[in-house]
């Protein structure tokens, strides 16, 4: 059977003279196991949901995201009773900041959201589910709706609630871009990220054992921020002391450069920096504040 797929408006980056791909959502219509819903019942919530949500669910044929290679498609489970609210947030989601990094998105309808073996761990009960993948899709991103208390983000999975704001979706997306969070970091966290345990280094904070370092040491933490080209002098990460140290934190009025953050707070002996000094999405989701550096850090100062 030919997809359904969501065609969102075309969008240009404000930074580039490149165009982003437009935001396709192909509802695939595959009749698997594990609760995966039939075709037939599907093709009728979609037409009914193309008549409610016109941008979302304009009704078309072909392929999902056209040039796309599968890992750059996110696989969004959604029940089939929660699919109203969850597709009024994609159906604006191609206004947000960071659309332009995630935009490529494709519907695995399912009928019985407890088929997905999803099991609760941690001190915030986030959920991972085992999802019955084909092998294509094994390297893909997952958005997973379930009733959920806490959203949550792992480097694959995304586990959401059907009501879940867009404010707190981009902030999970953001982590898969590679943001952690600025808020503190439970003790176990803590321990884990701020001992230098994490999978990846994070784009928005860095790590440092002293609040003083010698001009040598200043140069080099300089050298290994993933924001540095937005830096362009060394000396705005801190205070010369008058014993020759430098105090870190960048001075008021600098727009990119050092300010203390407070992810690694749990910890005495952890001072975590990020590279604004005003409050971003990633200390509360709801301010909605989005930094232009941390925009062209997600995409590559470099390109």
């Amino acid at each position: 059977m030919p997809a359904l797929k969501w065609n969102g408006a075309s969008i240009k980056r404000n930074r580039k003279t490149k165009s982003l791909r437009v935001l396709n959502l192909a509802l695939l219509t595959l009749g698997l196991s594990h609760g995966v819903a039939q075709a037939q019942p599907i093709v009728w919530k979609a037409w009914q949901y193309q008549q409610e949500l016109p941008r979302a669910m304009a009704l078309m044929h072909g392929a999902s995201c056209p040039g796309a290679a599968p890992a750059e498609v996110t696989q969004v489970w959604l029940p089939v009773q929660e699919a109203k609210p969850v597709l009024e947030m994609f159906e604006q989601w191609h206004r947000h900041p960071l659309a332009e990094l995630l935009s490529c998105f494709a519907v695995r309808w399912v009928e019985n959201p407890d088929a997905l073996d999803c099991q609760s761990f941690g001190e915030r009960r986030h959920q991972r589910c085992q999802l019955p993948l084909l092998p294509a899709e094994a390297g893909q991103r997952h958005i997973v709706i379930r009733d959920v208390a806490t959203a949550s983000a792992s480097p694959r999975q995304m586990v959401i609630a059907s009501d879940t704001r867009m404010d707190v979706f981009a902030h999970e997306v953001a982590h898969w871009l590679g943001f952690v969070d600025e808020y503190p970091m439970s003790a176990s966290l803590a321990q884990h990220y701020c001992r230098g345990s994490y999978d990846h280094p994070s784009l928005n904070v860095v790590l440092t054992d002293s609040v003083q370092m010698s001009a040598a040491e200043l140069k080099q933490l300089w050298q290994r921020l993933p924001w540095r080209q937005a830096v362009g002098d060394w000396r705005l990460l801190g205070e010369l002391q008058e014993s020759g140290m430098w105090r870190l934190g960048s001075p008021t009025g600098t727009a990119v450069g050092l300010y203390a953050s407070r992810t690694c707070a749990a910890l005495d002996d952890v001072y975590s920096w990020k590279p604004v000094a005003r409050m971003t999405a990633m200390e509360y989701h709801d301010v909605n504040y989005w930094p232009e550096v941390y925009l062209q850090i997600a995409d590559g100062l470099d390109r």
